[in-house]
């Protein structure tokens, strides 16, 4: 809206009145953009804050999982000793145990300060999703990071304390890093902030270190060489970023936070090679589909190609109409099945939004055919040819090639090594992959190919749904290179877990990443299209997504979380087992001797009882039956150990009651005679008492 000008009658200034009603009209255009950056930043700080208050609240509801309790002894033993072994048989990499360990210094060894170091990354994933504005578009950013914020697993995984949420969040990282180096950007706040606090975390241990073995026992200079080498290295790591913020305006910043990154994946996981992996095969993969689909040919016959897919889809649905409808019985059975917990509503609202996606894509066919343009324009094409350029040539190129490699192989080091105080872990860091590529292939879980499928559809089905609308989107568009990308990293990290026979619910953490994101982007494109009745469906569709994952999050996190129907649940601790915790601190102090009470813990399955039991010292994890009879408390295992139980410890204990540790586990808690209360019971009355 503009006010046209009478060019032939204007031959001096303008009249005071039109230059009122164009400074008028240029005050309000340049308001609108602020407007809509008020609130674009309104709706990020609304979807973060739900995604804090969702991660946050009440961390210490669930008792520990039982590998959550390994990872407890680990990190309980760096806490106190300083000391933690980097062991490739049986448990993942050390990030995560030096990333507790600033949470715990600083507020305390504590359930909540440990899955508050897990917490945050989920958090900040859901942050690091804005920072794709320009590729999903606004409303799908907006839509992925919701996504994101309330998807249950994302949730339910980022309240324990394991490795997987880092993980992932650096997966996304290595993404966002390699888009903006790409993209020529000056480097920008928060990346200067990350790498600031990567090069902090990986030399400043080594510096406390020394300061502490130059120091010996005096304390004081302890402190004092503490301090100096604190600021000596914060002046050094200030000198760092500068030098490297003068090197082509800082743009070699996100690509050593690129190499940063998948070092601290490998730090984590064994899994790293499987993501980057597919994320490598799935930019070959987007450059070869664009290169089919955006010939001439192809466009033209575009109708021709999607009426001959719906065709075989159609076909492949009437031949396999017998396992279509064995899969709708078993998903009627897995929610109001008898015998299960009624979920009528998360049924119905499924169905509704198969229902609505599929609707959604009809609309979507309609308005390409009648226009194939769409308002989300990419800054920058995402191709080699521009990744490469930024790489330079000569001496350029060889030194951030020689710094990439630096940075990966010094984090791998640091990390592996614990800080140079193990040097075996370096060598075990490799054997780590033989040992896993045996455990990859056992199926552990029991639930088959389709394990993820069956998880998914119980608590993660808007995912499944929208993503999977998005990938069509992405692909008959094929226009947009990253959501193209997205559209292979989501499938492609889906296809290679199904595969691997090795099935644990956690793992799916990385492909609902791009999940989330190509989602988002398809509610984008519904969102820009032409005609109302795209933008109502996408609104339809987030509404009713958002509605579906809260319930999901809800039912998952705060009301069933141990409940071995819900998918994410993977033998998890029973909540009974905090009231023998319970019972076993109440029965210490009125021992009068307090924490110093001795407890002989001679069943063979325990975890996570180590954590719970930390600030115990006179708690004795032996494993398998023992002569006690001055021990203040005896914890066995239920039904295999009742016999030995009787016959051992009836003379001095009774008992006190029976709790579950985990499906197909229970626990009996003994107490010594002269401490037991009157509801005890003697202990050749063991076989009558049934877990809480």
């Amino acid at each position: 809206m503009g006010v046209k000008k009478n060019k032939t009658s204007v031959t001096g200034p303008e009249p005071e009145s039109e230059q009122v009603v164009e400074t008028v009209e240029e005050t309000a255009a340049a308001a609108e953009p602020t407007k809509l950056d008020a609130m674009w930043f309104a709706a990020c700080a609304s979807i973060t804050a739900v995604s804090v208050f969702l991660r946050f609240y009440w961390l210490e509801l669930k008792p520990f999982h039982h590998d959550e309790g390994v990872n407890g002894f680990f990190l309980t033993t760096l806490f106190k000793d300083g000391t933690y072994h980097y062991d490739p048989a049986n448990y993942h990499g050390p990030t995560l145990y030096y990333i507790s360990l600033a949470f715990t210094k600083a507020f305390g060894l504590t359930t909540i300060s440990v899955r508050s170091s897990v917490a945050i990354f989920g958090v900040l994933t859901v942050i690091l999703t804005f920072f794709l504005k320009r590729y999903l578009g606004k409303i799908g950013t907006l839509a992925a990071a919701l996504f994101l914020a309330l998807s249950p697993g994302m949730v339910y995984v980022s309240r324990y304390f394991i490795h997987e949420m880092f993980f992932v969040f650096c997966s996304l990282a290595v993404v966002v890093s390699v888009i903006y180096f790409i993209e020529k950007r000056k480097a920008g706040i928060f990346a200067i902030a990350w790498m600031a606090l990567i090069l902090l975390v990986c030399f400043l241990p080594s510096a406390l270190n020394l300061a502490g073995a130059i120091g010996g026992e005096k304390m004081t200079l302890v402190w004092i060489l503490r301090i100096l080498f604190f600021l000596v290295e914060s002046a050094l790591v200030y000198l760092v970023i500068r030098m490297m913020l003068s090197w082509d305006s800082g743009r070699p910043v996100y690509l050593l936070l690129t190499a940063a990154s998948a070092a601290f994946m490998f730090a984590t996981k064994e899994t790293a090679f499987i993501t980057l992996g597919t994320l490598l095969i799935a930019c070959f993969a987007s450059w070869l589909w664009r290169s089919i689909a955006l010939t001439s040919p192809f466009r033209k016959n575009l109708l021709g190609v999607v009426i001959g897919v719906h065709a075989l889809a159609l076909v492949v649905f009437i031949g396999y109409w017998r396992s279509v409808t064995d899969g709708y019985t078993w998903v009627l059975d897995y929610f109001v099945g008898d015998g299960r917990i009624q979920e009528p509503f998360a049924l119905y609202t499924l169905i509704a939004l198969t229902v609505m996606t599929v609707a959604a894509w009809v609309v979507f066919l309609m308005g390409v055919f009648a226009s194939d343009d769409t308002e989300l324009e990419e800054p920058t094409e995402l191709t080699w040819p521009n990744f490469r350029g930024g790489l330079g040539s000569g001496s350029d190129m060889i030194l951030v090639i020689a710094a990439l490699a630096t940075v990966f192989i010094y984090i791998n080091v640091v990390f592996f090594s614990s800080f140079f105080s193990y040097k075996e872990g370096v060598g075990k860091a490799i054997e780590a992959y033989a040992i896993w590529t045996k455990t990859g292939n056992k199926d552990h879980t029991q639930n088959g190919l389709l394990a993820y499928l069956k998880w998914g559809i119980k608590v993660e089905s808007p995912l499944l749904l929208l993503s999977s609308l998005g990938v069509l989107i992405a692909l008959i568009r094929a226009k947009h290179r990253f959501a193209v990308f997205a559209a292979f990293w989501a499938f492609g990290l889906f296809a290679a877990y199904t595969l691997i026979p090795y099935k644990t619910p956690w793992l799916a953490l990385s492909f609902y990443l791009p999940m989330c994101l190509v989602a988002g982007y398809g509610i984008n494109e519904l969102a820009t299209g032409k005609n109302r009745l795209s933008k109502f469906t996408a609104g339809l569709l987030v509404a009713v997504a958002a509605l579906m994952l809260g319930y999901q999050t809800y039912d998952l996190n705060f009301v069933r979380y141990d409940d071995e129907e819900m998918g994410y649940v993977y033998a998890h601790t029973k909540r009974p087992f905090l009231e023998l915790m319970q019972k076993i601190e109440y029965y210490a102090q009125k021992s009068d001797l307090g924490n110093a009470a001795a407890v002989e813990v001679v069943s063979p399955d325990y975890w996570p009882m180590p954590w719970y039991t930390y600030n115990l010292p006179n708690v004795t994890y032996h494993g398998v039956l023992v002569d006690a009879n001055t021990s203040e408390m005896i914890v066995a295992k239920k039904n295999d150990q009742d016999v030995e139980v009787i016959k051992r410890y009836t003379a001095h204990y009774k008992l006190v009651g029976v709790y579950p540790l985990r499906p197909g586990v229970d626990l009996m808690l003994l107490v010594r005679k002269d401490l037991a209360d009157p509801d005890t019971k003697e202990l050749y009355r063991v076989g009558e008492w049934e877990s809480k």
